[in-house]
């Protein structure tokens, strides 16, 4: 999770248009009908039906096949992977190799594979199609002709340098589920290249610990885990792990005071850390409506601690941080986690947002952002705190002072540590 103004991309690629899975979702939201319908159709579960609005939006935009070849793309690409989801696989090889751009056929195999892996259906299947990615992304990512006419020089370089760690990781990914560790590894170390650990996608990581524990390579990914340990930024597997290994080293008799004396180093470097990056501005007061209609204010909870958190039902990210941000809630009982949905503008937006919160049990305060006069698009609180994405969390002190502002999801563990060394930061003042 990054502090101020700075994004962090996931490691996983996805498609062309989307420029790859962003660990915070940009603030503003397309408008564009056409746009608003290709998303539709990623919801819809029955392939026949994606098949009927392609060919009804075909007609009624007028697309052309080179002109719209992106958007077009998109639509054959969300149908395949709707047969993919239904099991019917020959029709999922239909749309896929009916893509134009070889990176978007490439982006689309590439989330097959990723979609089969994590259902563990057709594990093998999983494993050619992977391959299949990086067999097509090595045969065209240095062919100058394989670049359409339309797409920037400079943006397709830089597609092609991402996509090969995400490419070989989801095929890592699908030789480990096959139990072929050693070439896994091989995979695995590809897609980490020279990455400083530390900052790479953390499942990432964690795979790779554990592909050097099952290549009789023990000491190397000790060593690995504890130096993610000692900064805080190790998952709850890799701790596991962690503990497993120190254990076979040392018995049983030091295991529990040696996490206890990593945690606490682990923390105070987090704060150490976090301390530099701490705000003194007075935080923007606002007044929103919460989801039964009373009005709630930033001024009601002065003399306490205060954690904004601005989300929206459709930013993926934020959504995945939910459940260490409840586990947050549920520790913190004298801070107040005020949940900001901001950027929610498509239809019934309170009945929506109370649907999604009801349906996950969340019990988080929500608020609803409302859009400034005359900008439909410019949020009022959102726009005040000026985050660059979203999900971003804002900690402010109980004299009504923000902080600390920060953005971006990578991991529960992160977002943890992270929060819980704010807020102890920020009680500190």
């Amino acid at each position: 999770m990054k502090h101020s103004s700075t994004n962090r991309q996931f490691f996983k690629i996805g498609l062309l248009i989307a420029f790859c899975h962003l660990a915070c979702c940009a603030i503003a939201q397309t408008k564009d009908p056409l746009q608003e319908q290709l998303q539709r159709m990623s919801k819809e579960k029955s392939p026949e039906k994606n098949v009927a609005t392609m060919n009804e939006l075909l007609t009624a935009y007028k697309l052309d096949p080179v002109k719209n070849m992106e958007d077009i793309d998109v639509m054959k690409g969300t149908i395949a992977l709707s047969f993919l989801r239904a099991k019917r696989y020959p029709q999922f090889e239909q749309y896929i190799n009916l893509i134009s751009n070889k990176f978007n056929q490439t982006s689309y195999l590439n989330m097959a594979a990723d979609q089969l892996i994590e259902q563990k259906a057709a594990l093998v299947y999983a494993e050619k199609l992977a391959k299949r990615t990086l067999d097509l992304y090595n045969a065209y990512k240095d062919d100058t002709a394989a670049r359409p006419a339309y797409f920037p020089l400079e943006d397709w370089n830089r597609f092609m340098q991402m996509a090969n760690g995400p490419y070989c990781d989801t095929y890592a990914t699908a030789l480990l589920a096959n139990k072929k560790y050693q070439k896994a590894l091989l995979y695995q170390e590809k897609a980490l290249g020279n990455k400083d650990l530390a900052d790479a996608y953390l499942p990432a990581v964690e795979r790779y610990a554990l592909l050097l524990e099952l290549n009789n390579q023990s000491d190397k990914a000790y060593r690995i885990l504890l130096q993610l340990a000692k900064t805080g930024k190790a998952s709850a597997n890799m701790n596991a792990q962690l503990r497993k290994l120190y254990f076979r080293k040392n018995g049983a008799k030091a295991v529990d005071s040696f996490f206890v004396r990593l945690n606490e180093m682990a923390f105070q470097e987090l704060k150490n850390n976090l301390s530099k990056t701490m705000l003194h501005s007075e935080a923007p007061a606002f007044s929103l409506l919460d989801l039964e209609g009373n009005k709630v204010s930033l001024a009601d909870f002065k003399g306490k601690i205060v954690v904004l958190d601005f989300w929206a039902t459709w930013c993926a990210p934020c959504k995945a941080s939910f459940p260490a941000m409840q586990k947050l809630v549920e520790k913190h009982p004298d801070v107040v986690f005020l949940f900001i949905a901001t950027n929610e503008s498509e239809g019934d937006v309170t009945a929506r947002i109370k649907g999604f919160i009801h349906e996950n049990k969340y019990p988080f305060r929500v608020l609803i952002d409302q859009p400034l006069a005359n900008q439909s698009k410019t949020f009022q609180v959102v726009a005040a705190y000026k985050p660059n994405g979203i999900p971003a969390k804002v900690v402010i002190d109980k004299n009504g002072m923000q902080r600390f502002l920060s953005v971006g999801f990578s991991s529960e563990t992160e977002l943890l540590n992270e929060m819980e060394a704010m807020i102890t930061l920020t009680s500190e003042q």
